[in-house]
Parts: structure tokens; sequence; C-alpha cells
């Protein structure tokens, strides 16, 4: 349960000149503040997200010593912000507070820089936070593809349309939404309220909630809270609204609501409505805009908005004379009697293999041994356990660089190409594969400097080394990054100096094209423009960045879990290896898997690990088969999985939303049957990518083809049987009942105790057995 709500924005420096800032915020949406709690909360954030120029702390004027316990407790609340160091972090530490209307004001403190942006940020902070919970939950429900659209009930059709019940799932986030309505309830002594859909009724009773905590108890007030069933009830003639009533209203496209509002209810007037969540059609309302708290539309001053979308009428239907198919949406929650359902099945524009291919054969393993690619380690805190479901063991690149001739080539023209002459810093982040990526170029360059002028290079760590203000370049040097955050707090900690930045990256693997945008936008800008700073990648693949909960994570509770359990001696051995397997991995020795991800065939000769055969589509190298170790088949599995995640194919993406299911078809499990790629795909889809419980006819086929692996299991088509027996005891994918039953029942007679021990769990875990 989230206490806090923690999102980062960008405004303007000042109102009326050029030059923006980034901030983190940190909404207290409690009457206390939970130190531990905020701590964890911080933690989280930024295990995702990257550090802004700012930091700035809102909570309201009841809670009791503010300033103190936020000063005091520093270093506890912000241990895991990843900072160059505190002075520079606290000058950027802001606290404001919020008074009875919601106005912000600056907590005075000797210890703190004064906040010289007040204004600017109090004109944008509500809307970009509330924009921020709204977009992330799927508050903008968009049809996949062009196959089919919505009609709403007051008869319009329409691709897209905004749902605000997705959006309102923590109280953090609701209290939020609501501060932004205390100036407009406060302004009158209100008795009743309304909401157009009983789904934000929340935000009526936290914006009560927080009124009254400025208040003494015997003052504080109830209001009644009643929903005019949006449509039905708002165009019904009869009804009428009281006097002294506050009107909130979810969301609106047109803006004509207020006006139709203000014109039928005649005790009504324009300052008694809100508007939560508006978007600007091609008719915009200004009396709407008024009463807006977060007006979603993109612009200039909100380049992170969504562009308006074309509605239209019944009997004039773009869509519809398309051939689209109209969904009718209802009541006064927009609900949709069932998800349209679409199975994926993957294609030779999927694999992209002149993409995957060029990287692959550069990196694949010699002879399955001595794999770079490999799955579950992480180089920086071991004691975490986060870990990448996707390694590239770059210290082991570097280090036999006489093996992959291409990659030395490629990057010692890149040093040679971009390397300036007046570099005076080598910074490397902090990992050991950074570090020698960093020797290496210095190594490269050091012949063209005069001793004396040789650049000084140090880590990360030790980055305060840094002269103050000094003329010149410097080179950040990353050996791989999945997400850039480390470069984005370097880039804002050397701001201020005179340095030409040049950031220097091995290995490009950030997991999708919007993410990687992002992060060479923010780092190339600067004093000059867009192109201020260098950003140099030597190969660039987009890969899964999963950190946390990756499959053999999930694999060693489960097995730790059952170990304390079973009493059969083979299954214990059998579990005790495959932990012992797990957690050796995480050795600084090793570095993460690259045999034994998965299961054995436990039907071949010495229980032999599942190996990849010839002929197969996700490779184009002649003598794949005799190289590639298991992770690098997963690498190239789990990279097509990524690509469908980000396809730019709104009918052909492994997308979820509230209303659209997109699966991987079972048949691809017939298209590729390798058991090591049957394994593959088991283990870097998530969940809900393979949920064929939800549709009958996907259920049925999935349970067809499991019924032919399991009754050939002795045979190479049931190699990766355990694979699909673990795949369903954890729930990692879903068939219906009497399907799963009909498979299960393939294995009655099955005497091994390793498959019996799976098979029980899967009863056990869909009462099955019981029945």
């Amino acid at each position: 349960m989230n206490s806090f709500y923690i999102f980062n924005l960008e405004y303007k420096k000042q109102l009326k000149k050029e030059g923006k800032t980034t901030a983190t915020v940190i909404f207290c949406a409690d009457i206390t503040i939970d130190i531990s709690q905020l701590q964890i909360e911080i933690k989280n954030f930024y295990s995702k997200e990257y550090q802004t120029d700012k930091t700035i702390f809102i909570g309201g004027d009841y809670i009791v010593d503010f300033e103190k316990q936020i000063i005091e407790n520093r270093p506890a609340i912000f241990k895991y912000v990843p900072k160059i160091d505190n002075k520079s972090f606290y000058d950027d530490l802001h606290l404001l507070s919020f008074n009875h209307i919601g106005e912000l004001k600056e907590v005075s403190s000797v210890n703190l820089k004064g906040f010289n942006y007040l204004e600017s940020f109090s004109k944008n902070y509500l809307t970009f936070g509330t924009q921020n919970f709204f977009l992330n939950h799927e508050g903008l429900v968009e049809s996949i593809g062009d196959s089919q659209h919505y009609v709403f009930p007051s008869g319009k059709h329409s691709q897209r349309f905004l749902r605000t019940a997705n959006v309102l799932l923590y109280s953090c986030e609701i209290t939020f939404l609501a501060l932004g309505l205390l100036k407009q309830f406060n302004k009158k002594n209100y008795r009743y309220i309304y909401c157009d859909t009983s789904s934000i009724n929340s935000v009526a009773l936290a914006m009560i909630n927080l009124a009254n905590r400025f208040k003494p108890l015997g003052e504080q007030m109830n209001y009644p809270i009643n929903s005019f069933k949006s449509y039905e009830g708002l165009y019904d003639e009869k009804f009428q609204l009281k006097p002294n009533s506050f009107i909130l209203i979810s969301a609106s496209t047109s803006g004509s609501i207020i006006e139709y509002i203000i014109k039928k209810q005649a005790a009504i007037s324009k300052e008694d409505v809100i508007v939560l969540f508006y978007l600007e059609n091609k008719n915009p309302s200004q009396i709407t805009k008024e009463q807006v708290i977060c007006n979603l539309t993109k612009s200039d001053n909100n380049p992170k908005g969504v562009d308006p979308y074309k509605t239209y009428t019944d009997d004039n239907c773009d869509l519809c004379n398309n051939g689209s198919f109209p969904i009718e949406v209802s009541g006064d929650v927009f609900l949709l009697e069932k998800p349209k359902i679409n199975s994926i099945v993957i294609n030779g524009a999927d694999i992209a293999i002149q993409t995957s291919a060029k990287f692959m054969n550069q990196f694949i393993s010699d002879k399955k041994e001595e794999s770079v690619l490999k799955v579950n380690y992480k180089d920086t805190d071991q004691s975490s356990s986060r870990k990448y479901e996707i390694y590239i063991d770059y210290s082991k690149i570097i280090q036999n660089l006489d093996r992959f001739k291409d990659h030395q080539t490629k990057l010692d023209a890149y040093i040679d190409q971009f390397v300036p002459s007046n570099l005076k810093y080598i910074v490397f982040l902090n990992d050991h594969s950074s570090e020698l990526l960093a020797h290496y170029i210095l190594n490269r360059i050091e012949p063209n400097y005069k001793k004396e002028n040789i650049p000084q290079m140090f880590s990360q760590n030790n980055f305060s080394s840094v002269a103050e203000k000094p003329s010149g370049s410097i080179l950040i040097v990353s050996s791989c990054i999945s997400n850039g955050k480390n470069l984005l707090y370097l880039n804002r900690a050397l701001r201020d100096n005179n340095l030409r930045i040049i950031f220097f990256i091995g290995i490009n693997r950030i997991s999708n094209t919007e993410s990687n945008k992002f992060l060479k936008t923010n780092l190339k800008y600067g004093d000059y423009g867009p192109e201020n700073s260098t950003f140099i990648e030597v190969e660039t693949i987009a890969c899964s960045n999963l950190s946390e909960s990756n499959s053999w994570q999930k694999e060693l509770d489960f097995i730790q879990k059952y170990l304390k359990e079973v009493d059969n001696p083979e299954v214990f051995e059998f579990l005790r290896e495959r932990e012992k397997s797990l957690v050796n991995c995480e050795s600084q020795e090793i570095k993460g898997l690259s045999k034994h991800l998965f299961l054995p065939n436990l039907f071949s000769d010495n229980k032999e690990i599942l190996g990849i055969r010839r002929n197969s589509a996700f490779f184009d190298r002649v003598d794949y088969a005799e190289h590639a170790s298991q992770s690098d088949v997963f690498f190239s599995i789990a990279y097509v999985v990524n690509r469908l995640r980000n396809s730019g194919n709104l009918s052909h993406i492994l997308k979820q939303s509230s209303f659209i299911r997109n699966l991987l078809s079972p048949s691809n499990f017939n298209r590729f049957n390798d058991g090591v790629i049957q394994a593959s795909f088991l283990r870097c889809a998530r969940n809900e990518e393979m949920n064929y419980a939800i549709d009958s006819a996907l259920s049925k086929e999935m349970k067809d083809i499991l019924i032919t692996i399991f009754k050939y299991r002795t045979e190479a088509q049931g190699e990766a049987l355990l694979e699909f027996l673990y795949g369903m005891a954890i729930g990692k994918f879903t068939l219906k009942k009497d399907d799963l039953k009909a498979v299960l029942a393939e294995l009655n007679n099955e005497t091994n105790e390793i498959i019996i021990f799976y098979k029980t769990i899967i009863e056990n875990n869909t009462k099955i057995k019981e029945e």
C-alpha cells in the first residue's frame, strides 16, 4: 500500500523566460510521515526512474513537525537515491506545504536553498502529476488495430475514449487528484456532492477527507455523495440538482457537458462544476477549460499529453464504413461485456533475422562454452534480489577481443573518430566491465597525448575529483546500458561545468525505441541545443530490461518453498541440485546462467540439457547448432518477444489493456517445436501473455498441443515436458479447468516421481484433485 505518490515532471524555470528543469515530486497523502515506508517507496521508485534536477516534497499544513521530520531523517529517507554527493542533492531539495485551499508555500529552512520557481511549478504539477498516473493506468482506452471501435451511450463512435474508472487505483494518487479540488470546493458552503459516475466517488471522499484535515474536530463536515448515472440521469428532464451542489465530471472530450448542466440546471453555475480529466476536441469549450483539473491535451507546454481523436455519429461513421466492427460500451463507468482476444502468431518480420543475427553472429558462444549472453545476473549490488533477466557479460568481450574481431574493429574506429584531442577526464560507471572498457579506450588514445596531458580516469564513485568548472571534454564510459539512469544523473551533475560531454556506450540494450529516444534527447540537449553532447553506441540491440522477479528468481523461490515440504528422496535431490545451480550462478565468478537455464529432459541419457537443433528460423549462421548455448537461444527468443511488446503494428502486438488481450498463440509451440525454444517462450513470456483460460478456443488449442507433448514425453517431441509442467505449476500459463484435467490425465499412469511431484502441485493449486 503506497502512502506517497512519487513522479517526475518537467517545468519552466520562469514563467516568461525560456529554460526548463526537471523535478521528482514526493506527495505525502497521509496526515503523518512514515519514514521507513517513505524510504522503501523512494527506493522502489528509483529502481525504475532516473534522478532529476530537483526533489520537491509536498505535504499538508496539518502534518506536525513536517520540516523537522524531513530534515532530521534525510540520510535514511534518501538513502537509495542515486546521487553524486549529498550536498548537491540537498541543495536542490525543497519542502512545500499546502493549505486548506490547496495553495503551495515553501517551508523555510536554513539548510535548504530557496525555491525560486514556486509560481511556475504550482501551475504545472497538478496537471502533470494526474496525467502521469492517468496514462500509466491506461485511462486512455484504445482499440488495437482497425478491426473494431467503440460506441458510447451518447451515440458517438470512436477508436479511443477516456475511462477514469481505470486510473483510480491507489489512495495516494486519488488524494493528489483531490488536492486540485480544494480551491474550488472551499469557495462556497456546499451541502451536496454529485458525481457523473459512481466510479469517482472515491475522489469526492478524498476531497472531503482533505478539507476536514484543516478543521477542528467539531467543525468537520460530512456530505452526501450521489451519482446522476452519467447520460441516463443527466438527460432526464425530471432530474434537478439541488442548490449548493458541487458537481464532479469524470472526463470530457467535447466540453459541452458543463454548458449543458448550466443551461438545464437553474441552481448551478459554472464554478460549481469541475471536470477531472479533459481532452480538447476540434471545438474546445473555453468554459470547460477553466474548470478542468487535468487537461490531457498534447501541446508545446504538455508534450507528453494526448493527441485529440476523431469521433463520429451513428449515421456518418467513417470507421463503420471502412469495415470496423462497433463494440458497445454501456453503463456510467463505460463497461464492455468482455475483452477482445487476439492470438499472436510469430512471423518472419517479428524475428527480424538481419538485426538479431548480426548481433548473435558476433557474440554467440564457442562450442556452447564461454557465453557472453547470460541470464539472471547483475554486476552491481550483489546483495539485491534484482537480477537482469538478460545479462551481457561485456567484461568477457573486452578481455577476449581477439575472439570478437568485428566488435573490436568497430570499437577502435569509434574511439578514433569520436574521442577528442582535448579530452581531460574519463569517468566509468560503477561496474567492472565499464572500468575495463575505459582502460581499453585510454590505452588506445594514450600515445596521442603528452605525458602531462594524458586524461585522468576515475570511477563514478570518485566523480568529485573533477576539477570545478574545467574546460575541455569528458568521456563517460558505460559497457552496457539497459535504461541509462546512471548516465542521466552524471549528466545532471555536469550541467554547471564547461566540459563537453561524450557518452561512450559499448552495447546499448534499451528495450524500446521510445525509452531510447527519451534518454538520448535528454543526454544530448544542452546550452547549444539538441546536439550539445555526443552519444556513441558501438552496438545496439533492444532486449528485455527486466531486473526483478525474473523466471529464475521465481523458480528459486518455488524450489526453496517445496524443499521444506517434499519427503521423496529422488525429488528432494532433484530440487536440491537445481537450487545449487540457481544459487551458484549469482557468483561474480560465474556471472549468470549459460547452461541449465531450463529443466532437463528426464527421459534422455543422463537427463541431458535441452539443445537447439539445425534449421531454426531464429539463426542464420550455418554452424549455430554446434555453438549456441541455452542462454544464446533464450536471448534470441526473448529478443523476438520484446519486439512484439513494442511493435508499431497495433494489430500485431503483445500489449494488454482493460479491453483487449493479446496472447502468444498456442500454435507457436507447434511451429517452433525444439524443446529449448518452447522452454524459452515459457520463461520469457509474461503470465498475461499465455492466459489461455480466458478463451475457450485458445484453451482447447493449447490442450491439444500439450496432450501430444505429454503423450510422447519419452521422445524428442516431449523433451520440454518438465518446463510445461513447471509453467502450469506456477501459473505461468493457464487453461480452462476441463482442458487442464484432460492434459493431466495423460500422466495418470506415470511412475516417475519428479513428474508426479509437479503434477500434484498443479492439481492442488487448481483444486482438481478434490473433484
